[in-house]
């Protein structure tokens, strides 16, 4: 993977170029606009010479050259230079009457007004102006190089200061951008600074843009922090688990070999069938627990096919409920093609609703009935077993959590289990104590 540009280099690079355009736009929109001014006030100034050439020149001899004003001062000449300015008349058949010395090569022309471009390619060449009567033509002329300079040196201060700003405005600007920064490098060298144990939260005395990225970091803590003492809980709770059946199976071992009547040796051995059942079930929980837990999503999400899923699921717990005489009653008055259309994983909804029945089937007297009913809109398990004391009704969902004088076997891992597939299909788990006897589980829409 191509590495990323920095923040930094980022912020310098367009900050700059940023500038840079900046400057050459303004530069450039100036120099339009003086350019503009210069040309107004000397075609202006060009029109009012004219105009006063016309107004006051007397009869004038053919050929007539005058000194260029430079050479006609003896004294003081002041910053004139007339280098780049001239004048003509001609008489109506466009001879030349009186002239300087520039003006004597003026191109002769009858049409009144100004003449010549303003280009900055060709700053060398003249820009006329004329005026015409029945008698003579006149015209004022200038040298475009004349008006030119007289932008640059209306501009060269200004440009100047500007480029000598730049390299100070750059030193600035690496400065804020680094100092701007800064939070973030201090809160990177606090995260190096922790160990794998050091989940407290990042100080939030901070700029008011990188709050919300630490406000963040610190609830990814708080909730990394709150998983790691779930998973401690968990390993700590199934070790636990774990030690009672390994311990009886272990006990019973030692007995049996001591043991040498065959019915004791029999009933020994029925005792480590149920521990090693026992074992198995916890483990299976223990995995599938182990395996919701980094679950964020439902893996292989598709349509629910409740007429396959349900008959394998009462299949599943059909010999946990023949060894007690429990009938399995379905109730599903819509049809199964039409319970509850619902989007998920049909084996984690499976291993639900295989708990849900082994947990009524566990927990039920003999000759008793469990049902599993389904509609539009809810799945609901009803036994007719003692219930859940009301006290401990909202702790049963807790792991490894088993009421006090439980009788039945058990890992106290069902609800979980149940709880937590719910939760990945946006279901909402709900006990309720029947008015008469009995418990019913359901499962609807949260």
């Amino acid at each position: 993977m191509k590495a990323t540009t920095s923040i930094q280099r980022r912020l310098i690079t367009y900050l700059s170029s940023g500038l840079l355009s900046l400057w050459l736009a303004i530069a450039i929109g100036s120099s339009w606009a003086s350019f503009h001014e210069i040309n107004e006030i000397v075609d202006t100034q060009m029109l009012h010479t004219a105009n006063l050439i016309q107004q006051a020149s007397p009869n004038f001899q053919a050929n007539t050259i005058v000194r260029d004003i430079e050479d006609a001062i003896d004294g003081n000449k002041g910053y004139a230079d007339d280098d780049d300015f001239g004048f003509a008349i001609w008489d109506a058949q466009g001879k030349l009457l009186f002239a300087d010395e520039k003006g004597q090569h003026f191109p002769y022309s009858t049409q009144s007004g100004f003449h010549g471009k303003t280009y900055l390619w060709n700053i060398h060449s003249w820009r006329y102006v004329y005026l015409t009567d029945a008698n003579r033509t006149i015209a004022v002329g200038q040298t475009m190089e004349e008006r030119f300079e007289m932008l640059f040196n209306a501009l060269w201060v200004q440009l100047s200061l500007i480029l000598c700003s730049i390299p100070l405005l750059l030193i600035l600007i690496l400065y804020g951008v680094r100092r701007g920064l800064s939070p973030l490098k201090i809160l990177t060298q606090e995260l190096q600074a922790r160990d794998a144990n050091s989940l407290q939260a990042v100080s939030e005395n901070v700029p008011q843009e990188t709050k919300p990225l630490v406000q963040e970091i610190n609830h990814l803590l708080t909730r990394l922090n709150a998983s790691i003492q779930k998973e401690r809980r968990f390993t700590s709770d199934a070790a636990h688990e774990l030690r009672s059946p390994l311990a009886a199976l272990k006990v019973q071992a030692e007995v049996l070999s001591m043991s040498e009547d065959k019915e004791e040796q029999l009933h020994h051995l029925l005792n480590m069938q149920a521990s090693i059942e026992r074992a198995n079930r916890l483990t299976e929980q223990l995995l599938i627990l182990s395996r919701l837990d980094p679950m964020q999503g439902i893996p292989d999400s598709q349509p629910i096919d409740w007429a396959h899923l349900i008959p394998q699921t009462l299949q599943s717990v059909n010999l946990a409920a023949r060894e007690k005489r429990i009938r399995l009653k379905l109730d599903c008055d819509i049809g199964l093609e039409n319970a509850l259309p619902l989007q998920g994983n049909s084996l984690l909804i499976q291993t639900m609703l295989r708990n849900l029945l082994d947990n009524a089937i566990r927990y039920s007297p003999e000759q008793t009935e469990v049902t599993l009913s389904l509609s539009d809109s809810q799945i609901s398990v009803t036994d007719q077993g003692p219930g859940i004391n009301p006290k401990e009704i909202n702790r049963i969902k807790e792991r490894f959590y088993r009421p006090a004088g439980q009788t039945q076997q058990g890992s106290g891992l069902g609800f979980s289990i149940i709880e937590s597939i719910a939760h990945l299909h946006h279901l909402k788990l709900q006990l309720i104590n029947n008015p008469t006897q009995g418990l019913t589980v359901t499962l609807h829409k949260a």
